[in-house]
């Protein structure tokens, strides 16, 4: 009895075993879980094929189907210090998300800390044959594609090709979280702000910054009007700007190029004995892991859908069409207790 178990537990389900089930010919079998949409076939006999091979749990041999039709059921996902990010890393996630659905596996190569920047690693992946290659960053900056491999399809997920080269591209709104933040601060009523932003030639702070202005005009304040300072992404960069800022007349919120930097900015408030958010509002962008929302106060800030990017580019990699152009994944603005309504008077108890 359990010899016979284990022969039952090892047999693989086939294309006619699901035929049998269904009662159908076993082409027909191939032309649906193929998704062959050349052949005509009616749609009450595609339906009981597929519950049949839900039932059976057939569980279709890709290599096989490979060797059959010449077609690889592989994605290359080229990562540049993707895999190191906390977050960032999201991006594979959302990937393999796409891909497993449609019946692909992923195989990542990681370029970074390589003498020769991953190509021999690509060069090997794309000769074994691939579907397609998908590039990706922890943040939206030129990436080198491989030479040699034009004719594969490709799709830059959080990176674009350098010189502006036309090429699929998936990219965080940045422009749009960088309104939806600052809005937020205007909304608050706040008219006496700050901008602390990252390396002033860097993509996602001259958008975030765009957003800003935008949304400054729209509350009524000339961008001329904001004072405003560049720096590093890095948390000692946000408290050096703080510190420019709240050592005399301070505004009465900052908004910081990322969460670092909005870290730097509490520690610059925390010495000079201003408190967050009675005395000075502070927001920031990226909500970081373990960040963001373990400060003291939790920072209101904007969240990078780096997980629906590279969901998105898994997607369109796979598409019959890959028209270029650049695709933008809305942020999602996140309210926590470091921005309130500016403080415009003392406390009687102050006044004292």
């Amino acid at each position: 009895m359990a010899s016979r178990k284990r022969t039952e537990a090892s047999h693989r389900v086939t294309m006619k075993d699901v035929a049998r089930h269904a009662g159908v010919s076993q082409p027909t079998v191939s032309f649906v879980l193929n998704d062959r949409r050349d052949v005509s076939i009616a749609a009450d006999t595609r339906a009981r094929v597929l519950e049949s091979a839900k039932e059976l749990n057939f569980q279709p041999n890709r290599a096989a189907q490979s060797l059959r039709s010449n077609r690889s059921y592989t994605v290359g996902v080229i990562a540049d210090r993707l895999v190191s990010q906390p977050y960032a890393g999201h991006i594979v996630l959302g990937v393999q998300q796409a891909v497993q659905e449609a019946g692909y596996v992923c195989f990542v190569v990681e370029t970074a800390q390589t003498s020769d920047g991953g190509r021999a690693a690509v060069a090997n992946l794309v000769q074994q044959g691939v579907a397609g290659l998908i590039y990706a960053a922890p943040g939206p900056e030129d990436v080198t594609p491989v030479a040699g491999v034009d004719d594969v399809p490709t799709v830059f997920v959080n990176c674009f090709p350098p010189d502006g080269a036309p090429a699929v591209t998936v990219l965080a709104d940045e422009y749009q979280g960088g309104y939806d933040v600052a809005a937020a601060v205007f909304a608050a009523g706040h008219t006496d702000v700050a901008f602390l932003g990252g390396p002033e030639d860097d993509y996602a702070c001259r958008e975030r910054k765009r957003g800003f202005d935008e949304a400054a005009a729209g509350a009524g304040i000339p961008s001329d009007a904001v004072p405003v300072r560049f720096g590093t992404y890095q948390v000692g960069s946000g408290y050096d700007l703080a510190m420019e800022f709240l050592a005399e007349d301070p505004p009465t919120a900052l908004v910081c190029g990322n969460d670092r930097m909005a870290v730097g900015a509490l520690m610059a408030a925390q010495s000079l004995g201003l408190r967050c958010p009675e005395d000075i509002s502070i927001v920031g962008f990226d909500d970081q892991p373990d960040l963001a929302d373990q400060m003291h106060p939790p920072l209101t800030t904007v969240a990078l859908p780096h997980q629906q990017m590279g969901f998105d580019a898994g997607s369109l990699l796979l598409a019959a069409i890959h028209e270029p152009g650049r695709h933008l994944v809305p942020c999602e603005y996140v309210p926590r207790s470091s921005l309130s309504t500016p403080r415009t008077t003392l406390d009687p108890q102050e006044s004292e």
